[in-house]
């Protein structure tokens, strides 16, 4: 039966006892379909770099790279990613994602002008289907401030999967599109859910949400926080909210 392997390539958590680097940043490779895609790519280039080094992942080797959203922690590593390659690749966002170098930071999204010929904008208006199994979502608006956010899904034997950059939206309204586009709701999550304020209630309403759906594989990080991730314990229980730092992948059976 065929699998589908998703790895943590950048976040604040990395196994102890190895060379990968912690720090502040998301970044998931999914590989599924005899196809490799980065799901983000964390914040600084050098610790990308080492962390696709350490896993044995050959930069050349991903076929796509899906932005969610234009958030430095998301994007600002890709220069990394396209020093390491020697051919072009098409990185997926939302428009939103997209801006400027200033010279006090950057409006969003941008690649240095002498790696642009590396890149195949692949702005993202609607659901696509980026191989048999993998999804990558129509943009949802953000909550409170201005901004869009796409995720990914993968379609497995035994439901969908949902992965999740911050969840700026709210977890109610993908889950909800997602339930209308597949026909049930996603069977796990993985990624980052905002909730890691110690007095967030949010994350007490996500929990009871989650419970509702079915939703029973939480494979959590980035920001969700250690606070976020022991309230949804506290509703959820132990089993199956599950801590997902660098170094660690977690499989799933294809149909």
């Amino acid at each position: 039966m065929e699998e589908a392997k998703i790895s943590v390539i950048y976040d604040e958590g990395a196994i102890e006892g190895t060379t990968y680097i912690g720090a502040r940043g998301f970044s998931l490779l999914v590989e599924a379909d005899g196809e490799r895609t980065l799901f983000g790519v964390g914040r600084r280039p050098r610790y990308l770099t080492n962390n696709l080094y350490v896993a044995d992942i050959d930069p050349d080797s991903v076929d796509r790279v899906v932005v969610s959203h234009g958030h430095a922690d998301h994007w600002g590593a890709i220069s990394g990613l396209l020093k390491e390659r020697e051919s072009p690749v098409k990185v997926y966002a939302p428009a939103s994602a997209w801006g400027d170098k200033r010279m006090f930071g950057a409006t969003g999204m941008f690649v240095p002008t002498d790696m642009e010929d590396k890149v195949e904008r692949q702005d993202v208006s609607g659901w696509i289907q980026l191989s048999e199994h993998l999804f990558v979502s129509a943009p949802f608006g953000f909550y409170k401030d201005a901004g869009e956010e796409i995720f990914l899904v993968l379609k497995t034997l035994k439901g969908p999967i949902l992965l999740s950059g911050c969840c700026h939206c709210g977890l109610d309204h993908v889950f909800e599109a997602v339930r209308d586009k597949f026909g049930g709701y996603p069977i796990g999550l993985i990624g980052g859910l905002h909730i890691g304020e110690r007095k967030d209630k949010l994350a007490d309403l996500y929990a009871e949400y989650i419970e509702k759906t079915g939703c029973r594989k939480l494979y959590l990080n980035h920001c969700t926080g250690v606070f976020g991730i022991g309230r949804l314990r506290t509703t959820l229980g132990l089993k199956g909210v599950n801590d997902f730092y660098v170094g660690e992948s977690v499989t799933f059976d294809l149909f």
